[in-house]
């Protein structure tokens, strides 16, 4: 089976192929990728590697906390790649994949860190915690004494910093989150029988739109 993955909900977007385990293609996009030049890049990365889209046996899209805007339009892109081919969506957290590209060592719990674009962080301690979202500095009173962390993910130093300015053992691991973890966190999961919906850990930040006049007022 090939899978096509996108990540598009955080700082740097990328696309990643993967075909029966194995990784085959990958691309970072550019700047501004995650919107209307997306279908290009799909096309430029299949390509690349030589395979048709009609090959692709499953889409796989990361589906938040991250990047409203990119998020938003990664997923629609990805949803219609699916209804249009025929073939399942699997959504991926960007915490899941921040965590499965890094292995802690003994006794050590993941904190997985993605920039909000606000005064906050989204994080999640561990496979089982729940994302949350909160400032760096209140870190310490989000995670239980005696926990050995390892902050993987965007600004990790400031999370790591945090936790060991209250007397906590931590430790920083930068990195960002790679379309090829995506692809291989839903080649391993079961095949998903609906589209994938966002997680917000905010409410998106939009503006409704002012009441239209009536003629003659």
């Amino acid at each position: 089976m090939i899978v096509l993955a996108l990540d598009s909900a955080t700082s740097r977007g990328s696309l990643a192929l993967r075909r029966d385990g194995e990784a085959v293609a990958a691309a970072i996009l550019p700047e501004g990728g995650q919107g209307d030049a997306l279908a290009l890049h799909v096309e430029a990365l299949l390509a690349g590697a030589g395979i048709r889209m009609r090959e692709l046996g499953l889409l796989a899209a990361t589906i938040g906390p991250g990047r409203f805007t990119g998020l938003r339009a990664g997923l629609a892109f990805m949803r219609g790649l699916s209804l249009a081919l025929g073939i399942p969506v699997a959504g991926v957290t960007t915490l899941a994949a921040l965590r499965a590209g890094y292995a802690c060592a003994p006794g050590e719990a993941p904190l997985a860190c993605v920039d909000s674009r606000r005064a906050e962080f989204f994080f999640q301690l561990g496979a089982g915690g729940a994302p949350f979202a909160c400032r760096a500095s209140d870190l310490p009173a989000r995670i239980a004494p005696g926990t050995r962390v390892v902050a993987v993910g965007e600004r990790a130093e400031e999370a790591a910093a945090a936790l060991a300015e209250a007397g906590r053992v931590a430790r920083a691991v930068p990195r960002l989150v790679d379309a090829a973890d995506v692809a291989a966190l839903a080649e391993a999961m079961p095949m998903p029988e609906r589209p994938p919906a966002p997680l917000y850990i905010h409410p998106p930040a939009t503006t409704a739109p002012r009441a239209t006049r009536r003629a003659g007022r």
